[in-house]
């Protein structure tokens, strides 16, 4: 057997039915002190480190089954939940409107956040992999981008590509930003922003990355050990 599929055999062996995911004990989410959710834990710990560590460190959310996320937007928030349990569709098709690449960056940013890498990997895949020089996006929305790149991203000693992405797109609209009083008064308030778009003024767009995983090869275990491929190529398979 080769090393690649080799590679490909232990992330199969890794991954688990979802059925079974779906018989683990049910855990109270709390999303801005008024929605509550009740999620099946597994799912949670499976995606979400943070979630991982408060459940299972010790601490009053594990013995209470609870977890309170007070300052997060219940809006934003479906998003991970509709993706816990299958294809979010914000990060399975093309961005069709300007409006979703604010909606990507913050779901980025959520990611960040509960330290879930794969749901972060999926925005990230689905902002830059739409996002180019003719992509037109308004320039109140690029302010808000701008915005969650300076405030709501973490600023790394190596750039974090969801930012250098921002920061790029923002350098490249520039002459447009300089015309937009929304534009400036951001510049004045943070200080930081006005730094980051000069580096990457004149600059190429940063690499793209590469498809998540877990758009090559499905994220759960099939509930059948039954191969639906061999079937399709089957003696007599119409």
């Amino acid at each position: 057997m080769s090393k690649k599929n080799n590679l490909n055999s232990v992330k199969e062996a890794q991954k688990f039915k979802f059925s079974l995911h779906l018989t683990s004990p049910i855990i109270t989410v709390t999303v801005g002190k008024t929605n509550t959710l009740y999620i099946h834990s597994h799912l949670l710990k499976n995606e979400s480190e943070r979630l991982l560590k408060d459940l299972e460190g010790g601490f009053k959310e594990g013995a209470e089954s609870a977890i309170e996320l007070e300052d997060e937007d219940p809006n934003l928030f479906g998003y991970f939940v509709e993706y816990l349990y299958r294809d979010c569709l914000i990060l399975s098709q093309n961005v069709d409107h300007y409006s979703a690449y604010v909606t990507l960056a913050r779901l980025y940013a959520l990611g960040e956040r509960l330290m879930a890498p794969k749901f972060q990997a999926y925005a990230l895949w689905r902002f830059s992999h739409s996002l180019a020089t003719h992509t037109l996006i308004s320039e109140e929305s690029i302010c808000e981008l701008l915005r969650i790149a300076c405030t709501e991203i973490t600023e790394r000693a190596r750039e974090d590509p969801m930012r250098s992405q921002i920061f790029w797109y923002v350098g490249f609209r520039i002459s447009d930003l300089q015309k937009f009083d929304m534009f400036r008064q951001l510049l004045c308030e943070i200080e930081e922003a006005g730094k980051q778009i000069c580096l990457w003024m004149n600059r190429s767009q940063p690499g793209k990355p590469a498809e998540p995983s877990e758009l090559q090869y499905k994220r759960f275990a099939p509930e059948s050990e039954f191969d639906l491929s061999i079937a399709e190529v089957m003696p007599g398979k119409q």
